[in-house]
C-alpha cells in the first residue's frame, strides 16, 4: 500500500505549521492549527472574511467577488474556497480583536450599577435563598453498641442538621469518608445541594463557610461571567470575551453543520470549555477567592450553545420537526463537564423552551419579571437570532426569527462586532451628506457594529440617500457615493481616517442584508401578536435585551421598520438579561424554580412553517414597510423632511 503524500503548511506571522493531505481545505487547516480566521458564513464562500495571502506554493482556489484584481495579483485567496496542492507559506492577515464592554470588577465597584435595566436596589430586594449551603456538623461516633456504617451516620447528621433526607453521596467522596470523619474527631464541614439532595464536598473539622458561585451566559457571540458571593449576593468580579466558536461560523446553523463533520462536535466543545476555563482562572486571580469555595455554576444559553457545551449532538435542531435532545440537562460536577479549577462544583443550567427559544430567553424573562407583571409586555432579545416573548403573569407566547449575523456586524463588508474601534452611532449632515460617527473607545474607526449599521440605514433613508427599496439615490449630489459600474458604496469614513487605511463604507448588498434582518424581526413581532389577536398598540412595555440594545437608536429602528411604531417611552433597553437571570437563580432556589415554571409556561410558535410570517417578511422588504399605515409617525417624519428640502 502506497503511503499518501502530505504537504507542509507554514502559517505567518504565527509560525505554526501543519501537515495535510492533498486537496485538503485550507480554511480547515487553519482551524486545525488553532488559529483564528474570520468566517461568518461557516466556510461556504459567501462572506469573504477568510481571506489569506499565499506567499509560497500552489492551491486550487475558486474565483471570488471578494478578491479584487489587485489582491489576486498579490496572492490573496479565500481559504475556504482553496484546496492544498503543494507545500505552502500562508500569511493570515491580522484579526482585530477587542475587549467586550464588560469590565472586570465593575459590578462590584459600583453599588448603583444597573444590571439588565434593573437597579441594584431592586436586585438586593431579592431574598437570598441559596440552595447550596456550607455547614459544620457533628457526626455521631461509632461504638460497639452503635456500629452502623460511616455513610449511614453522615446521612443521618445531614438530615438532622440541614433537613436533607437521604442525601446522595458521590463515590469519590465515599472513598475519602473514613479518614475525613476521624481526622477532626467526627466534626466535618459539608457542602450540600439542598434542591437535588447531593453532597458536593466534605472537609475535616470546621472550615470557613464562605461559598461562591458563578453565573455564566453562553451566547452565540459572547461569553459573560459573574463571580458571586452566595452569602450576600455581591458580584465579586465579572469577565467576558467573544465565543471562540465564531471561527467555525457566526450563526448557530453554521455551527450545527460543522458539528456534524468528523470531529466537529469535539472541536466546538473543546474551544468553548477552554474559554470558560480561562475566564474562571482570570476571575480567581483577580478576586483572590479560593477555588475550593466555589460550589456551583448556573449556565444559561440558547439550545444549540447548551448542546455544544455538554457535548450533545445538536444535529436535529436544524432538521424538521426541529427538536432538541433536551431542553434542560442533568446537573453534573464541573469535572464531568471539563471545567477546571472548580472541579468539585456542581453545574446547573436554565431550562429552555424549544429548539430556537432556549434557556437564555427563559433567563431573560426571569430577570425582567415579565412572567409576574400584569401589563402586556414584549421581550425582544436581539442578536444573531431575534427571540421574542409576549405576555404577562397570565400567559406567555414566544418565537424565534432568524435575523442572521447582521446585527452582530456579520454579513456586512465593513461590519465588525461591538469592540473598540467599532462605529456605534452615525448621523448624516443633510446639506453635505457627510457622515459623523461615534466610535467605541474613541480614536480611529475599524468598522461598523450592529447599532451603527442600524443608525446609518435609518439616517440614509431619512436623508434621502436611499429609497424605500434600499437603492441609492444617485441624483442628489452626494459626493460620498462612489460607483464603479453597478457597484455603489456610500463612504462613511475615508481610508486616511480609519485604522485599516481603507474606506469604511456601506453598499447596496449590505443594505439588502440588513433589510432582510429587520424584516424578519418585525414579521416575528407582528405574527406573534396576531396569534393572540393583539395589535402593536396593545403593548404596554417593550424590553430590548442583548448587546445591540445597549446603544440602539430606537427612532432609527422604527424608521427602518424593525420595531413597532409606538410611543418611544414604552421602550426599555437592557443589557445581558441572560447572565442576570443566571445570577438570580444562583442566589435563590425560588428563582431557579421560577425559571423552570417560566419555560413550561411559554407556548412556542415555529415561524418557519407559518405563512403569516412569510407574508409579513416579504412585506417588510421595504423601508419601513410595504403598507406605510403601519408606521404613521415615519410617514409624517418623511413628509416633514421633504417639505424642508423644498
Amino acid at each position: 500500500m502506497v503511503k499518501q503524500e502530505k504537504f507542509f503548511i507554514k502559517f505567518l506571522p504565527s509560525g505554526k505549521t501543519i501537515k495535510v493531505t492533498p486537496n485538503y481545505n485550507l480554511r480547515q487547516a487553519i482551524l486545525d492549527c488553532g488559529l483564528d480566521i474570520g468566517s461568518s458564513c461557516g466556510g461556504v464562500g459567501t462572506c469573504g472574511r477568510c481571506k489569506v495571502q499565499l506567499k509560497e506554493g500552489n492551491t486550487d482556489s475558486r474565483d471570488s467577488k471578494f478578491i479584487t484584481n489587485r489582491e489576486k495579483k498579490e496572492g490573496f485567496i479565500l481559504s475556504c474556497q482553496s484546496k492544498v496542492l503543494s507545500d505552502l507559506a500562508v500569511l493570515i492577515p491580522e484579526q482585530k480583536k477587542g475587549r467586550t464592554k464588560i469590565k472586570k470588577g465593575e459590578s462590584a465597584k459600583e453599588p448603583s450599577k444597573v444590571y439588565a435595566g434593573i437597579c441594584q436596589s431592586e436586585l438586593s430586594s431579592v431574598e437570598i435563598k441559596p440552595w447550596i449551603v456550607k455547614e459544620t456538623i457533628d457526626v455521631e461516633k461509632p461504638s460497639l453498641s452503635y456500629g452502623t456504617s460511616d455513610l449511614y451516620r453522615l446521612k443521618k447528621s445531614i438530615s438532622e442538621n440541614l433537613g436533607v433526607s437521604d442525601c446522595m453521596i458521590p463515590l469519590h467522596l465515599i472513598r475519602k469518608l473514613p479518614e475525613i470523619l476521624r481526622s477532626k474527631s467526627w466534626k466535618v464541614t459539608v457542602t450540600v445541594d439542598k434542591e437535588n439532595m447531593i453532597l458536593i464536598d466534605i472537609y475535616p473539622g470546621s472550615t470557613p463557610k464562605k461559598c461562591y458561585g458563578i453565573a455564566l451566559d453562553i451566547g452565540t457571540t459572547t461569553l459573560a461571567m459573574y463571580l458571586v458571593d452566595l452569602e450576600n449576593g455581591k458580584i465579586i468580579g465579572s469577565a467576558s470575551e467573544y465565543n471562540p466558536q465564531i471561527k467555525f461560523g457566526e450563526d448557530i446553523i453554521n455551527r450545527i453543520v460543522y458539528s456534524i463533520k468528523e470531529g466537529g462536535l469535539e472541536k466546538l466543545r473543546e474551544v468553548i470549555i477552554d474559554s470558560i476555563n480561562n475566564l474562571i482562572w482570570k476571575l480567581l486571580l483577580n478576586s483572590h477567592v479560593n477555588a475550593d469555595n466555589i460550589v456551583s455554576m448556573v449556565v444559561a444559553g440558547n439550545a444549540t450553545m447548551m448542546h455544544l457545551f455538554y457535548g450533545v449532538p445538536p444535529k436535529y435542531i436544524r432538521e424538521e420537526p426541529y427538536v432538541t435532545v433536551a431542553n434542560k440537562f442533568s446537573s453534573s460536577t464541573a469535572e464531568e463537564v471539563g471545567i477546571k479549577h472548580i472541579k468539585n462544583a456542581f453545574i446547573y443550567n436554565i431550562q429552555g423552551v424549544a429548539s430556537y427559544l432556549g434557556g437564555d430567553i427563559t433567563s431573560g424573562v426571569l430577570a425582567t419579571g415579565v412572567s409576574t407583571r400584569e401589563d402586556l409586555t414584549l421581550f425582544i432579545d436581539l442578536g444573531t437570532n431575534g427571540e421574542l416573548v409576549v405576555g404577562n403573569s397570565d400567559w406567555m407566547m414566544g418565537c424565534s426569527c432568524s435575523a442572521g449575523p447582521a446585527f452582530e456586524g456579520g454579513g456586512v463588508k465593513c461590519g465588525i462586532r461591538a469592540i473598540d474601534g467599532a462605529i456605534e452611532k452615525v448621523w448624516i449632515d443633510q446639506e453635505t451628506f457627510k457622515c459623523h460617527v461615534d466610535v467605541i473607545g474613541g480614536g480611529k474607526p475599524h468598522g461598523i457594529c450592529g447599532s451603527g449599521l442600524l443608525d446609518i440605514i435609518g439616517e440614509m433613508y431619512l436623508k434621502g440617500v436611499i429609497d424605500r427599496k434600499g437603492r441609492f439615490n444617485k441624483d442628489i449630489g452626494n459626493k460620498y457615493l462612489r460607483c464603479v459600474d453597478k457597484d455603489c458604496r456610500y463612504v462613511l469614513v475615508n481610508g486616511k481616517d480609519s485604522t485599516t487605511g481603507k474606506d469604511i463604507y456601506i453598499s447596496e448588498v449590505d443594505v439588502d442584508n440588513l433589510m432582510r434582518a429587520k424584516a424578519a424581526v418585525y414579521a416575528g413581532i407582528k405574527t406573534l401578536l396576531e396569534e393572540v389577536d393583539l395589535e402593536v398598540s396593545d403593548i404596554e412595555k417593550i424590553y430590548i435585551a442583548g448587546g445591540l440594545g445597549k446603544n440602539l437608536n430606537v427612532q432609527n429602528a422604527i424608521v427602518i421598520g424593525m420595531l413597532p411604531d409606538i410611543n418611544i417611552n414604552k421602550y426599555y433597553f437592557l443589557g445581558n438579561t441572560s447572565v442576570t437571570g443566571a445570577y438570580l437563580s444562583l442566589l435563590s432556589i425560588e428563582k431557579y424554580r421560577q425559571a423552570e415554571e417560566i419555560a413550561g409556561k411559554i407556548t412556542y410558535i415555529e415561524l418557519s412553517v407559518n405563512m403569516r410570517f412569510m407574508d409579513r417578511y416579504v412585506a417588510g422588504l421595504f423601508f419601513p414597510f410595504t403598507d406605510l399605515r403601519e408606521f404613521p409617525t415615519v410617514e409624517e417624519l418623511m413628509y416633514s423632511m421633504s417639505n424642508k428640502l423644498k
